[in-house]
């Protein structure tokens, strides 16, 4: 009987740790995207991140497919200055996807020099593909 409960504890701190690297893993690729979509804007970077079949869902409506979001993102003539903010990650996992959602607010500065505010809520769905995960989905909503 001992011998079981120890098992059953072993397996079951292995399942939280898996979780837990799982979790970690998401969140650093979901920094990474949201910094290649707000500064660098690159472009390897985004191949990488990006599943074959990715949809990318703007705020207006519009549905761009991956190599249409990447050309996009890279060819965004703004750019954006952070609000300083400690959080701003959700995530909630099932079987074979982990959902992360994110709070991006700061400025856009257009190329006329012009600044607003900007407030957009990022949903980011990831998806195990052979050892990596990569971005299945992402639905941009900016709010004014």
């Amino acid at each position: 009987m001992k011998k079981s409960i120890v098992i059953f504890f072993l397996l079951a701190s292995n399942v939280i740790c898996a979780q837990t690297k799982r979790t970690n893993k998401i969140v650093s690729k979901s920094k990474q995207l949201i910094q290649v979509i707000f500064e660098t804007k690159d472009s390897a970077m985004l191949e990488d991140l990006f599943a074959p079949l990715m949809i990318h869902q703007a705020g207006n409506g519009k549905v761009e497919q991956r190599q249409e979001a990447i050309s996009h993102i890279v060819n965004n003539p703004a750019s954006y200055l952070q609000a300083d903010m400690t959080k701003g990650y959700g995530v909630s996992k099932s079987m074979d996807s982990t959902l992360v959602k994110y709070f991006f607010k700061g400025k856009e500065v257009k190329p006329s020099a012009s600044a607003e505010i900007y407030t957009v809520n990022l949903t980011m769905v990831w998806h195990k593909v052979k050892k990596d995960y990569k971005l299945f989905r992402l639905e941009t909503l900016r709010i004014e």
